[in-house]
């Protein structure tokens, strides 16, 4: 009876919800974006502090930099090279800290002129429905209304489990690149040559960068996850997992060439990734749980239109 009336409210009800949820994170990344872009700033100002040629060293990449510093050889750091590395690594993560958002931004904008007048349909079709409905059958609103509130939390859910997967191979690649180096460190130890030494300092690089995408999916799983709170009234527990790669960039590279340190991150990570799989897990549960649900009122629903005389 109401089949095209519910679908089309399922979804601007969903819409209405995906605007707020828009409109709030649009706020917190423009503040994130100005904090983004004065950290690179300030790191930019200790560059040109550390070295005058500054567009020299935010153009180029961290190994490179690294390799221009020492050469082709293992050898020990100034105190000076160790602190001009230190502050390039940082003020890369900001920048990629600011594209990251201004991307996130512009797909948000996009996705918020999609649903701007979602009320105004919304209460437009409800108010058509309303008069039907209660001149018949009050239970059936309410199932309906139960339909639609399900199917949004399911959507919600699946968002946020898929967000977790995507961290999931972030830190896993990490976690690969991570057990390569130890694997080269142990062989240069041993006597290797420049071979391993090489092979080594590219992995390491390759964890960097991936730590650096986990920290971004990070983000984004960690705002999925606020929704989901804020829709189902659960707590995950999500903790400080938020604030991962902070403690990557402090100290590390003045000691990156020391083994135990490699084997110290790749724990780190591990622990991060039982922790992202653990919230995972709960998401999937209750995504199941909602699920039976939704499929109980279907069926309450449409025995109620079958039977209606």
């Amino acid at each position: 009876m109401f089949e095209e009336a519910n679908r089309q409210l399922t979804k601007l009800k969903e819409d209405i919800r995906n605007k707020t949820k828009y409109d709030n994170r649009m706020q917190e990344l423009a503040r994130e974006l100005r904090e983004h872009k004065d950290e690179a700033e300030r790191w930019k100002l200790r560059l040109a502090d550390e070295d005058k040629d500054v567009e020299r060293l935010t153009g180029a990449s961290l190994s490179g930099l690294f390799y221009s510093l020492i050469g082709r050889k293992e050898e020990k750091l100034e105190r000076e090279q160790l602190e001009v590395l230190e502050v390039k690594a940082k003020y890369d993560m900001a920048i990629r800290g600011v594209a990251d958002i201004q991307s996130e931004l512009q797909e948000l904008e996009r996705k918020f002129q999609e649903v701007r007048y979602a009320e105004f349909e919304y209460e437009k079709i409800l108010d058509e429905k309303e008069k039907v409905i209660l001149r018949n059958n009050s239970e059936l609103a309410g199932l309906a209304e139960e339909q639609a509130d399900l199917s949004v939390q399911l959507k919600e859910l699946k968002e946020a489990v898929r967000a977790g997967e995507v961290v999931l191979e972030d830190l896993e690649r990490a976690d690969d690149s991570l057990g390569s180096a130890r694997n080269w460190g142990t062989y240069d130890m041993l006597g290797g040559g420049m071979i391993s030494t090489h092979m080594k300092h590219s992995r390491i690089d390759e964890a960097m960068e991936q730590i650096e995408s986990a920290q971004s999916s990070l983000r984004r799983f960690g705002k999925e996850l606020k929704d989901v709170q804020m829709a189902l009234d659960i707590e995950i527990g999500i903790g400080s997992f938020l604030k991962f790669s902070d403690y990557f960039f402090d100290g590390f590279i003045s000691d990156w060439l020391v083994q135990g340190r490699i084997r110290d991150t790749q724990d780190e990570v591990q622990e991060k990734i039982t922790e992202v799989e653990r919230i995972v897990r709960r998401l999937e549960g209750e995504y199941s749980r909602l699920d039976t649900r939704l499929a109980d009122t279907k069926r309450k629903y449409e025995s109620i239109i079958e039977l209606a005389e």
